[in-house]
């Protein structure tokens, strides 16, 4: 298998995110509890990266397998159309999942049963997206349920082994975790939105009765509007509530320039061509406020140290 192809089945470019997500566990831990465990993170972050990794293979692997459309088999899927053998596909879908079982088995054995219970879910989610007698990409499920693994799961995960030894880690700050990252959940959620509406036809055509499918396409872009007028709501709300530091209002003055981004997605919903601009959006929306996150962090590191 050549460096294009696994860069192709793998979706590298995608693991940018659990990066990200690192940073804003890290940020938010620091801000709220002024520690954070940075050898557990960083090791938290390697599994997750590998387990990215093996999933993107699989839900591939899988997606091919169990297609009934030639088309699809021929002309969009990534396997089909460099006509990989399926056994080299599962070889390294296999040797992939071996670093996330070695650092996942480490870091459970250094922590307890709960990082276990994060990381079986998690990897759950994943296998049975396209896996299983009902996939969860075949249903109306999907799009909510991969949005709130991304967006939630991970930065719980991140924050739990980042407080681990300090007894500091309650219903609370989980709590406190989900309610920072909801923005970003409701802009995932767009972006499956959006992949939901650009595949309708391939979905309807491989027996996959999806949340667009479901709703419909008009309605399914209503409600496209509706969570990214929710994720940039909850912004001041968090602010206020004192969830997150008030230089996050800033983000509220990306609303326009987004909008501007999504607006040939609202007027055609093509794959290769507007779907890559609401990837675009997401990723400004969830990195800037992360980065914000970050400054004010580092803002109250400085006036407590002053």
């Amino acid at each position: 298998m050549n460096k294009k192809l696994f860069s192709e089945l793998s979706e590298i470019k995608t693991t940018t995110l659990d990066l990200a997500w690192l940073l804003l566990a890290i940020c938010f831990i620091y801000l709220n509890y002024g520690t954070f465990n940075i050898l557990y993170g960083i090791l938290g972050f390697v599994t997750v990266f590998f387990i990215h990794l093996f999933i993107n293979f699989h839900n591939n692997y899988m997606d091919y397998r169990n297609s009934h459309d030639e088309e699809y088999r021929e002309k969009i899927s990534t396997i089909g159309i460099n006509r990989e053998s399926l056994a080299i596909v599962k070889k390294w879908m296999y040797g992939l999942a071996i670093f996330p079982l070695v650092i996942g088995a480490f870091l459970v054995y250094q922590t307890d049963w709960i990082t276990l219970m994060i990381g079986i879910i998690g990897v759950l989610v994943g296998l049975l997206y396209s896996a299983g007698p009902k996939p969860l990409n075949s249903t109306m499920f999907g799009e909510i349920v991969v949005a709130i693994a991304i967006s939630q799961l991970i930065p719980i995960a991140y924050s739990y082994l980042g407080l681990f030894g300090s007894g500091r880690f309650d219903s609370s700050t989980a709590i406190s975790v989900i309610l920072v990252s909801l923005p970003n959940t409701f802009a995932f959620f767009c972006a499956e939105l959006s992949n939901g509406t650009c595949d309708l036809e391939a979905d309807l055509k491989n027996g996959r009765n999806t949340l667009v499918s479901k709703v419909g396409k008009a309605n399914a872009l209503s409600l496209f509007k509706a969570s990214w007028a929710l994720a940039f709501m909850l912004i001041p709300i968090l602010a206020l509530l004192k969830v997150t530091p008030y230089i996050t209002l800033i983000e509220v003055l990306l609303y326009p320039n987004i909008w501007d981004d999504l607006r040939p997605y609202l007027k055609e919903q093509v794959k290769t061509k507007t779907y890559p601009l609401v990837i675009k959006a997401v990723s400004k929306f969830s990195v800037t406020y992360i980065l914000l996150i970050a400054v004010g962090a580092i803002i109250k590191l400085i006036t407590v140290k002053f």
